[in-house]
């Protein structure tokens, strides 16, 4: 695929990306446990909050990556925003009424973005140290 094109696109995935977190947070209640009864079988079912814990991880890691690679030259603003919705999503959980926002859920989210950052920011490094010269 064009380089370019990438480029071009991956801050449309990236807040696509929170776009998609922002609702499976803050919708009903029955749509998350709809999530899980379909992907459970395949993850060795796990129970819920054992599931929720990964998923809180796995979602603002790969939203991390996600901004890291659409914004590379500004890690204060990717960390704001990947941090601030963390915690954002969380209050905001607080005023839905069958959700609750905790603060264990907002540090989970937290690490997850910090590990997708990272990472990112690793692969970013070793792709453009492959494409020097020695």
């Amino acid at each position: 695929m064009n380089r370019k094109l990438v480029t071009k696109l991956m801050p449309v995935a990236a807040w696509i990306a929170i776009i998609v977190i922002a609702y499976a947070t803050l919708t009903h209640i029955g749509f998350v446990y709809s999530i899980y009864f379909k992907l459970a079988p395949y993850l060795m079912r796990p129970a819920m909050r054992t599931y929720a814990h990964f998923e809180h991880v796995i979602a603002f890691a790969i939203l991390g990556a996600l901004f890291w690679f659409a914004y590379p030259r500004r890690l204060i603003l990717v960390c704001c925003i990947v941090f601030g919705a963390a915690v954002l999503l969380e209050v905001l959980q607080t005023i839905t009424p069958d959700r609750h926002g905790t603060l264990i859920d907002a540090l989970e989210k937290m690490a997850g973005g910090a590990a997708g950052i990272l990472c990112a920011r690793t692969a970013r490094r070793l792709w453009s140290a492959k494409d020097r010269p020695f």
